[in-house]
């Protein structure tokens, strides 16, 4: 006979999209003009491969940041789950069986810096998010910390 293990409570981890729609949510609340946002949806919802090719035909690109904010210049907020991870590059092989290398966040991120994004910081909450925000200066209307939300 087995022990039994002992009963443990977790916390349900929250979906990345619940994440998303909360930060959102908390920008259009608390961030100060002349700063704005916006969203590249490109993750937050699965494509049919047919809408991925139309969608990449008129010029969406892979591997770019969940959220953009546009402040003297442009920041890059990319939301993860508690143990998400960037994504790699993987070779994935065309319709005519040629291989095609599909660059993942972990390529994409430097070079949008070297482009010129101010920054790019992963965040796996509103707190986290709100805080890398204000450390990098963009301004946020009455937000002095995650105690004042």
């Amino acid at each position: 006979m087995t022990a039994a293990r002992p009963f443990r409570l977790t916390v349900p981890e929250p979906l990345e999209f619940d994440i998303h729609k909360t930060c959102a949510q908390e920008l259009d609340r608390l961030l100060a003009e002349p700063a704005i946002w916006a969203c590249y949806p490109a993750g937050a919802v699965q494509l049919s491969r047919q809408q991925a090719a139309r969608y990449s035909t008129l010029g969406l690109k892979r591997g770019m940041p969940d959220l953009l904010i546009f402040f003297e210049g442009v920041w890059g907020i990319e939301l993860k789950r508690y143990r998400g991870r960037l994504s790699k590059a993987r070779i994935v092989s065309t319709r005519r069986g040629s291989p095609r290398i599909l660059e993942g966040q972990e390529e994409i991120f430097p070079k949008l810096i070297a482009a010129g994004f101010k920054g790019i910081a992963i965040c796996t909450s509103v707190d986290e998010m709100l805080a890398q925000i204000k450390r990098w200066g963009i301004p946020l209307r009455n937000y002095t910390g995650a105690d004042q939300m």
